[in-house]
């Protein structure tokens, strides 16, 4: 074999040596690639977005994989870190002061004049549940606002929000016999109050409710700031078929404020804790830890400390994207049938706990059984 030979022979076998090395090279990549995270799955995206937040501890559990190129030669191996996070788990009730865009109309009310109770929208189509965004073009966020903005008027114009719908009203203010002040004749509050339930927090950060909330039209309130404040829970209605029962609960605003809203959205009420939360610490699970069979939900009735109950998940949806009514529940635990016939309106983001993992909330009751409701996985309980 001549020496031409012999270099074309080994230029040819250092060609074929590049090539097996390059595609071993790639398919590691590719395999190191995905452990890494760099392809994943919806399913794992939503976790990973709930693992984003501080959570208050962390531990790791590393699974090995074997790389083989072409499925039959092995090349090597890797470690895939599957992180566990922990937050602290809620059930406390919550008293809930949320800003609005605005100030609600309650109820038209009577001016007392020094010539007799006048009322002066009381011709007008103003309804409880309005909110009254202007007077005279300038924007009303503060109740005690008004009577300076219509001090001295003898005519004002309200521009008011029923809806999506906006409609002006010229009217005249009435002078008050007692305070000499003008008046509206409107009953108006500048914050929505109520009593709902902490999910979880992650140290920084707390989430509740699991649902929005609305105003007395059933239109979702756009949050402008608010706080959430320790409550104690006084009593209940109980629960029956075709009615809804609910925790009456106190708190006082005064109080110096566990949290300040930040969010509220379909999915929940958001925001920053400024008092430090005491909770059991809970391993925070997804929508795939979810199943049919026996869980937990952890709420408060009485007082302020939760308790836990038994239910059974009936069904679990498989969503693909964020939804409220993510499973379907049954109170099986007979101390809650007994005292509240179940959910209640106040349960709201009640945590469930699966097989020792925060999988959602309670969001909603079932008006013809009081005994079922709905949950929302806690992959959705984002702001």
């Amino acid at each position: 074999m001549n020496i031409k030979s012999k270099k074309s022979i080994f230029f040819t076998i250092s060609i074929i040596l590049i090539l097996l090395f390059a595609s071993i090279l790639a398919l590691s990549i590719e395999q190191i690639d995905k452990v890494n995270g760099t392809t994943v799955s919806n399913e794992c995206l939503a976790l990973e977005n709930i693992q984003l937040n501080s959570a208050i501890s962390v531990s790791n559990d590393n699974n090995s994989y074997k790389f083989k190129l072409f499925g039959i030669i092995p090349i090597g191996k890797a470690q895939e870190s599957k992180a566990e996070k922990y937050v602290k788990l809620g059930g406390y009730p919550l008293g809930i002061a949320i800003k609005t865009n605005g100030l609600y109309i309650t109820s038209k009310v009577s001016v007392v004049t020094k010539d007799g109770a006048v009322c002066p929208v009381e011709e007008f189509d103003i309804k409880s549940g309005d909110v009254l965004l202007e007077i005279d073009n300038h924007n009303v966020d503060n109740v005690n606002e008004i009577s300076s903005m219509i001090e001295n008027k003898n005519l004002v114009t309200l521009k008011i929000k029923r809806n999506d719908k906006i409609k002006e009203f010229t009217i005249q203010p009435a002078l008050d016999a007692l305070s000499g002040k003008n008046k509206l004749g409107l009953l108006l509050q500048d914050q929505i109050e109520g009593i709902g339930t902490m999910t979880y927090s992650d140290g920084k950060n707390f989430y509740a409710l699991g649902h929005t909330i609305k105003d007395m039209n059933g239109n979702n309130i756009v949050a402008n700031g608010g706080n959430i404040y320790y409550a104690n829970i006084n009593g209940y209605v109980k629960g029956q078929k075709g009615r809804a029962g609910e925790l009456n609960g106190s708190f006082i605003t005064l109080d110096k404020a566990l949290g300040n809203i930040t969010a509220n959205n379909d999915f929940g009420l958001y925001g920053q804790l400024e008092e430090e939360y005491n909770g059991e610490t809970v391993l925070l699970g997804s929508k795939s830890d979810a199943q049919p069979g026996t869980a937990y939900i952890y709420t408060t009735i009485d007082g302020m400390a939760p308790q836990k109950y038994e239910i059974q998940i009936i069904k679990a949806s498989n969503q693909a994207s964020p939804s409220e009514k993510s499973m379907v529940l049954r109170i099986t635990d007979q101390r809650l049938l007994d005292t509240t016939g179940g959910i209640v309106q106040g349960m709201s983001g009640s945590p469930i706990i699966q097989n020792g993992k925060l999988i959602g909330a309670v969001t909603h009751v079932f008006t013809s059984d009081p005994t079922k409701g709905y949950g929302i996985y806690i992959d959705w309980m984002k702001p």
